[in-house]
């Protein structure tokens, strides 16, 4: 029997994140992907648990895991086994949030362009996806964007729910991500009990796309093993 695995998107992706994880899991696994948009934590959880079955794997990509922990702390029930790629449990500085606000201000006037070479090119390594990764923000566009800014902008801390974590987790970073360090991935791994972290290399913060065989082979190994 397939195990059901939810795959979350994270800030202006879509499912082309998940391209070869779709391609070479579904033999193991029944995948649903979701991209939420909405502007909330508690709407973006809303939309993925009345998708989901009673119970699921899970695995999130930057703003993505953050909705897997607010999963974990409203529905830990349901959760079978959990991935954390590229993400982090910590709050915004107040550097970020007002680089967040400086970018939603941007495309609320029109210069979303600007944003996405900017995004891109902060999100990637391999400057040979770097189109395609353009190209998808550009298909998730501005309005997307602004909501998920939006959401992450007002959401709760949630160092605490980590503790709390008892399924199989494993914690996904990326060498050269300029987003999230290796320090914020151990300190997942450190306080999720019994987490264990891969790290993968020659990638950036857009691990599934730039190096998606390493990633394919991590959750295949996460899924059967685990």
């Amino acid at each position: 029997m397939k195990t059901s695995l939810i795959l979350v998107s994270g800030l202006l992706s879509d499912s082309s994140v998940w391209k070869h994880q779709l391609q070479h899991l579904g033999d193991i696994a029944a995948i649903q992907v979701v991209s939420p948009s909405q502007d909330s934590a508690k709407a973006m959880v809303d939309a993925i648990l009345d998708r989901a079955p009673p119970t699921f794997a899970l695995a999130g990509h930057s703003m993505g895991g953050w909705l897997c922990l607010e999963i974990l702390r409203v529905a830990p029930s349901r959760v079978s086994k959990l991935c954390l790629l590229n993400t982090s449990a910590r709050d915004d500085s107040k550097e970020k949030a007002a680089m967040r606000q400086a970018m939603i201000a941007k495309g609320i006037e029109g210069h979303f362009d600007e944003i996405v070479g900017a995004v891109a090119q902060m999100f990637t390594q391999n400057p040979r996806i770097e189109k395609e990764i353009k190209h998808m923000f550009l298909d998730v566009g501005c309005d997307a964007f602004i909501r998920q800014e939006t959401a992450m902008l007002h959401r709760q801390p949630c160092e605490a729910v980590l503790p709390k974590i008892h399924c199989p987790t494993l914690v996904i970073h990326a060498a050269q991500d300029r987003n999230f360090s290796l320090e914020d991935h151990l300190k997942l791994t450190d306080k999720i009990p019994n987490a264990k972290l891969a790290i993968i290399e020659d990638s950036g913060h857009m691990s599934p796309m730039e190096q998606p065989q390493a990633v394919t082979s991590h959750l295949r190994y996460w899924l059967s093993y685990f």
